[in-house]
């Protein structure tokens, strides 16, 4: 799992960010990609977070169900062609 960013960015960050990247249509749920990562739900909860503040998620909230995709900008594309 080396990547340009080793060092720079938290292992587990980049492990969520992953997820979102191989799948940039999909939308998940906070358990779902703590199950997927094998990060635990507090920390996932926390990188989500970070994530979508910093422009790289969007959510989008069903009744009090909140889901996240991979945003479409020039961050995550710059991501999507260095990981």
């Amino acid at each position: 799992m080396s990547t340009h960013f080793d060092g720079l960015v938290d292992k587990k960050t980049l492990k969520v960010l992953k997820v979102f990247l191989n799948n940039e249509k999909e939308y998940y749920h906070i358990t779902q990609i703590s199950k997927l990562t094998k990060v635990p739900l507090a920390t996932t909860f926390r990188i989500i977070h970070s994530l979508h503040k910093n422009l790289f998620l969007e959510q989008k909230t069903i009744s009090k169900l909140k889901i996240y995709k991979l945003k479409q900008n020039r961050k995550t594309k710059f991501f999507k062609k260095n990981i």
